[in-house]
């Protein structure tokens, strides 16, 4: 190929947005091949993160609390919010626009050399994956924290050869267009990013999930370091914080608190406690550094409170509205709750729609249009949770809008002393949100 350098950060960004329009998604002997050209650098802890739920959070933990220990921390996530940088960072700071510039031209430069096959050409998530991973060469970074795309078995991620451990988060029903029509076929992808003899932690609740994990690592001979709601104990909730206590080892246990009031982010604090068990010693648990790394991490548009008493989640699959839900009725509000929704068009909605009309939650339920191309017709979402409000509480105001901003507008508006106005179903919807209220991050 001979494909131009860019001249400059935007014309990049541009370049890349457009790949999905003419490169598809390449077999993993390609991936790996062109890996090879990048250069896999040779980075001390490496940690692969796959699941439905909780990979992003976990992810986050586990930067934060390296990040205490004063490691410099390279961490690949998506998607992004409102920044494509947001998927690379170094110590939780993002890639410069300089930098970026200079990741991709040398990524261009592979492409166009006489070592890569004529018509191979990165797919958009392969382009940003060989970015980090030459940048986070470029840097020396100490810990190294991947996080995959879609599934994991054939994600572009999968095509590290370092690994130093592999976590499996929660397992849920989503894209099934790509994954399969069950728990266990879904399971099945996830368990793809096991490497011979390499520790694996994972979430240990379904078993139709777990029993193909284990059978994997077992015909890989893995260590396998089971997570579940039980390692937590004491768990209390105040405000906007949660404490509970982590067992570990045989009988000890310690004290952390997440800055949080969501639920499930204590199943993802528990993951990264296991991990740093894992791979850091036991006497690793008890420590300022882990502790304040938990306490101090804040995900972007998880249960974030982005103006007084109004919050963005960016729960989309059923198990992650679940999760939501069981947070929001914990919430100790003595008002009322308003809920703004839009999902995606792959997605369950007329599941999740009972679920949310059904919940006895929500006082009103606004429906609204994204920007997104892939967002659900707003027509289409009137018509569901009319059916869901109808078939489970009919005192439910639904109120439907044609744009984010005159849901969000509209609703606050309405909030009084007391009143909680909640803005979930898709991190699309989360990316408007925050754009449109100036909390995008820079």
């Amino acid at each position: 190929m001979n494909i131009k350098r860019f001249n400059d950060y935007e014309e990049a960004v541009s370049y890349i947005l457009e790949i999905p329009r003419f490169s598809s998604k390449n077999d993993m002997a390609a991936t790996k091949e062109f890996l090879e050209l990048v250069g896999e650098p040779d980075i001390r802890t490496v940690i692969h993160v796959a699941g439905t739920n909780g990979k992003g959070s976990t992810c986050a933990f586990l930067n934060s609390i390296y990040m205490k220990q004063k490691k410099t921390t390279g961490l690949f996530t998506s998607p992004h919010l409102c920044n494509i940088r947001e998927r690379i960072r170094i110590n939780n700071v993002l890639i410069t626009k300089e930098e970026f510039l200079d990741c991709a031209n040398h990524i261009i430069d592979l492409i166009n050399s006489e070592k890569v096959k004529e018509d191979y050409h990165p797919s958009f998530f392969e382009f940003i994956f060989f970015m980090a991973v030459r940048y986070f060469g470029m840097k020396n970074v100490d810990v190294a924290i991947y996080e995959t795309g879609l599934g994991g078995r054939l994600d572009a991620t999968n095509s590290l050869m370092r690994k130093s451990a592999c976590i499996i988060t929660q397992i849920g029903m989503d894209h099934m267009e790509y994954l399969g029509n069950s728990i266990k076929e879904i399971a099945y992808e996830k368990a793809g990013i096991m490497s011979s003899g390499v520790p694996v932690i994972y979430w240990k609740d379904k078993k139709e999930s777990y029993e193909v994990i284990e059978r994997r690592a077992k015909e890989l001979d893995c260590p396998l370091y089971p997570v579940s709601k039980e390692n937590a104990s004491d768990t209390s909730f105040n405000k906007k914080n949660i404490d509970f206590s982590y067992k570990y080892g045989y009988d000890k246990s310690a004290m952390f608190t997440v800055h949080s009031y969501a639920h499930y982010q204590v199943f993802n604090a528990l993951m990264s406690l296991k991990t740093i068990e894992v791979l850091e010693g036991k006497d690793s648990i008890d420590t300022s550094f882990v502790r304040e790394g938990l306490s101090d991490m804040i995900w972007p548009g998880r249960m974030e409170e982005i103006e007084k008493d109004i919050f963005v989640d960016g729960g989309h699959n059923e198990d992650g509205i679940a999760a939501f839900i069981d947070s929001v009725k914990d919430d100790g509000c003595m008002g009322k709750r308003r809920l703004i929704y839009s999902a995606v068009n792959d997605k369950r909605i007329e599941s999740i729609s009972m679920m949310l009309a059904g919940c006895n939650a929500f006082d009103s339920i606004g429906v609204c249009a994204m920007k997104s191309g892939r967002a659900t017709k707003i027509d289409e979402l009137k018509k569901i949770f009319e059916t869901a409000v109808s078939q489970t509480d009919k005192n439910i105001e639904l109120k439907v809008y044609e744009h984010v901003k005159d849901a969000y507008e509209s609703e606050r508006k309405c909030l009084k002393e007391g009143d909680r106005l909640y803005i979930c179903g898709s991190l699309y919807l989360v990316a408007d949100i925050l754009e449109y209220t100036g909390n995008e991050r820079s």
